[in-house]
């Protein structure tokens, strides 16, 4: 159990360490075709390539229809959401920089995260915010100001 937390974070790690990554590519991508859109475009289709090929060689078992159908509405949200970020990525870091947008990122992926812990939106488990967990969310306000480049 302890070696798959120690995996799952690490996967995670790599994740985190992997977004301002994708916002300098993307913003250099989106100057050099001088169209952020278009060049989105072309991001999100080497992703959906990419997951197909992936979906090739692992080969899970395709859900069933009824799961498909049982699903929430709101859960299907999430190609809008990643087609935002995707956007986003490619048009905000050349004009605002990429530790800019990462910072913004971050610190707003956290307090969403906190908000839907403390009510279990989406279904997820509820994690009440306890006074640490507030404190460092504030701190982590502080830092981010403190790390904006101007």
């Amino acid at each position: 159990m302890q070696s798959n937390l120690m995996f799952l974070a690490a996967w995670s790690a790599i994740a985190g360490a992997l977004i301002p990554v994708l916002a300098a590519n993307n913003g250099a991508l989106g100057r050099a075709w001088g169209a952020p859109f278009h060049s989105t475009l072309a991001v999100v289709g080497l992703s959906f390539v990419t997951v197909s090929i992936v979906l090739a060689v692992a080969r899970p078992p395709a859900p069933e229809m009824d799961a498909i159908r049982a699903a929430p509405l709101i859960a299907y949200c999430g190609g809008l959401i990643m087609a935002f970020y995707a956007l986003s990525a490619t048009f905000v870091p050349p004009q605002f920089g990429v530790g800019n947008f990462v910072m913004c990122v971050v610190v707003a992926q956290l307090v969403m995260a906190t908000v839907i812990d403390q009510f279990g939106l989406f279904g997820a488990p509820v994690y009440q915010v306890d006074l640490k967990r507030a404190a460092g969310l504030v701190l982590l306000g502080v830092g981010a100001v403190l790390v904006a480049v101007k």
